[in-house]
């Protein structure tokens, strides 16, 4: 039975550390950890509430005193792996690692793969929920469309930075499938070598 039905954290030694009641921000993250191996399984329209509580380890009960209904939910996973992507994407920008669209985007697929794949793969196609994509994309799209600015000739340039983006999303979403952890590194130097020949064909027509 998971530490969620006792609404308690275990400390590193059980006989000398206190159980410790969850925090509700707590709580809700660790349903939400869980609750995307469910909808990826069944897509939106083929999970129940049910299927989030047994996924959790918690009773129906305790789902809907963290989440007011099923879409609630989705949108909590959404908005927790759409948020993380655009802070590690920042963050490689901020350190200079360029191109970082392949590093940024699988760092985040191998924290949670299945709300990596509920993100580009499932909510995509729900119109009620493809915004989170959109807005990750949208400004994923417009720091590539700087960064490469002088790379490419202007009437390309929307063109590419669109497609850079698109290419690395489908790229890390074939890795999660095809690839395993220890070929990472390999997989972003390919990454990066494909980017940096799309740039080199871009800027030669």
């Amino acid at each position: 039975m998971s530490s969620l039905d006792h609404t308690t954290i275990e400390g590193p030694d059980e006989a000398t550390s206190p159980r410790r009641l969850l925090s509700r921000d707590e709580r809700r993250a660790a349903i939400i950890d869980c609750a995307a191996a469910a909808f990826v399984r069944a897509g939106y329209t083929g999970t129940s509430m049910d299927d989030v509580a047994r996924a959790s380890g918690v009773t129906k009960l305790i789902i809907y005193r963290n989440f007011d209904s099923k879409e609630a939910v989705y949108r909590g996973v959404l908005e927790a792996v759409s948020g993380r992507l655009a802070e590690v994407f920042a963050g490689e920008i901020e350190a200079g690692r360029r191109p970082a669209g392949a590093r940024a985007l699988l760092t985040v697929a191998r924290e949670d793969p299945d709300a990596f794949v509920l993100l580009w793969r499932h909510a995509v196609r729900e119109p009620r929920f493809a915004a989170y994509a959109e807005e990750f994309r949208g400004a994923a799209t417009a720091i590539t469309r700087e960064l490469i600015d002088d790379q490419v000739q202007p009437e390309l340039l929307d063109w590419a930075a669109q497609t850079l983006v698109d290419w690395n999303v489908q790229a890390v979403l074939a890795w999660l499938t095809h690839g395993s952890p220890e070929g990472d590194e390999e997989f972003i130097e390919r990454a990066r070598r494909t980017v940096r020949a799309m740039l080199s064909a871009w800027a030669e027509f």
